[in-house]
């Protein structure tokens, strides 16, 4: 088996996106000895899809759960898998898996950098950038991803309801907007 260097031991430097993506399998596969559930329930993406993200990124690898299907997904997941891909701006496997690994990776409770066992958010905002540039361009105001996520979704004219905050009367706006 590969071993990802640790994410916390990582200096700055520029984002590279296949090392990006073995953070998150890294920090899939600690949550799977960690017995959270399957791989494909932590990253939620079928085996078969596991298995070609890993053939694209980390040939050798072994991974379990290949033979499981892609788990179940939530409305709250799912609405932002669809504005994921919508916003990023191309049509790759590359995309479809990110996008999938960031809308499961966002109903986890911490900053979805952390979530994802990312060193940092520029990391994240690095991967996106790399892997779904129209997503990155469409957040310039650099609201932290999971706010951004949710406030995209919410100013659809369909939802009438909306859990967000109002960010230009929330006292906590400079946190999310603040820079990587």
């Amino acid at each position: 088996m590969l071993h990802f260097p640790d994410p916390f031991a990582t200096g700055p430097g520029p984002v590279i996106p296949a090392e990006a993506l073995g953070f998150i399998l890294a920090q899939g596969l600690r949550e799977c000895a960690a017995g959270l559930g399957p791989l494909t329930a932590r990253l939620g993406l079928s085996g078969a899809d596991l298995a070609a993200l890993r053939d694209r990124f980390a040939p050798g690898l072994e991974l379990p759960d290949l033979d499981l299907p892609r788990p179940e997904a939530g409305p709250d997941q799912q609405a932002i898998e669809t504005l994921i891909l919508w916003r990023a701006g191309v049509a790759t496997p590359e995309a479809r898996w990110l996008a999938a690994i960031l809308a499961r990776r966002s109903m986890e409770t911490r900053h979805l950098w952390e979530d994802l066992g990312l060193p940092s958010r520029p990391w994240l905002s690095g991967m996106i950038a790399h892997f779904l540039p129209g997503l990155a361009a469409a957040n310039a105001r650099n609201m932290r991803w999971k706010k951004f996520f949710y406030r995209q979704i919410c100013s659809d004219a369909a939802f009438s309801l909306c859990l967000s905050p109002s960010c230009d009367d929330c006292d906590e706006r400079a946190a999310c907007f603040a820079p990587d």
